[in-house]
């Protein structure tokens, strides 16, 4: 892990159940394969119940993270075999009830592209905050939105909900996906000029699931906007999810 030689997801688990988890499990193995990572069936049959277990010793409902990585190393850059490790940590989940509040802020470097979760990318989104222990940020490149610091966002205009498309910086999260394959959101550019004109703003990702955005640096939105209520629905319809 001292390289960034690791992947991971993060999920609720709730009431022993996980929200899409062979999408989670894809991604995860997608991105080790960037590292020439694999693991056995056995190895990836093993992850879902480690998961629940771990998840169980916290209660009904908690936030897991798992991580795999290439394993331990000597010194060095190259390690040559080695056997993956698996890391799992768990803890309650503590839902967050005030009104989701973001300030905008610039990515300062050419973002990458983000086909997984690389725990390296996550060193370049502390960069980016700049030693700001605030987490509600919505970034931006070159006047177009990406995403906030640990989840996608969408916004709603001209009566459709849209959400920046797959490229270098936005990362292809889990709940984005199913709301897109229910075509009830839109993969589009989304030039940070559109906050201005949209009526409704949310984030998106495998903890809170949807999140109404009430403010944006100076601009406010309706948390109780009509167009949430689709997503809602969608959404709470399938195993493993609560929208507070």
């Amino acid at each position: 892990m001292a390289y960034g030689e690791a992947c991971f997801e993060t999920f609720r688990v709730i009431n022993g159940v996980i929200f899409d988890w062979p999408a989670h499990l894809e991604r995860l193995r997608l991105g080790l394969a960037e590292f020439g990572i694999s693991l056995t069936v056995k190895e990836l049959a093993s992850l879902h119940p480690t998961c629940l277990c771990a998840a169980a010793e916290q209660g009904s409902d908690a936030m897991v993270r798992l991580t795999v990585t290439g394993g331990e190393a000597s010194r060095g850059l190259m390690a040559g075999r080695r056997r993956p490790r698996v890391y799992v940590q768990a803890m309650a989940y503590q839902p967050d009830t005030n009104p989701l509040c973001l300030a905008l802020k610039a990515w300062p470097m050419p973002p990458k592209m983000r086909m997984a979760k690389f725990t390296a990318d996550y060193s370049d989104t502390l960069r980016a905050l700049n030693g700001c222990a605030d987490v509600n940020v919505l970034f931006s490149y070159a006047g177009h939105l990406l995403g906030a610091a640990t989840a996608n966002v969408l916004i709603y205009r001209q009566h459709r909900w849209c959400t920046p498309a797959i490229g270098p910086g936005v990362l292809p999260g889990i709940v984005r996906a199913h709301l897109l394959a229910a075509g009830l959101l839109t993969a589009a550019d989304c030039p940070l000029s559109q906050l201005e004109a949209c009526e409704a703003v949310a984030l998106t990702n495998c903890g809170f699931f949807l999140r109404p955005v009430a403010r944006i640096d100076r601009l406010n939105y309706d948390i109780e906007h009509p167009a949430f209520r689709q997503l809602v629905e969608v959404l709470a319809d399938e195993p493993g999810v609560i929208i507070q």
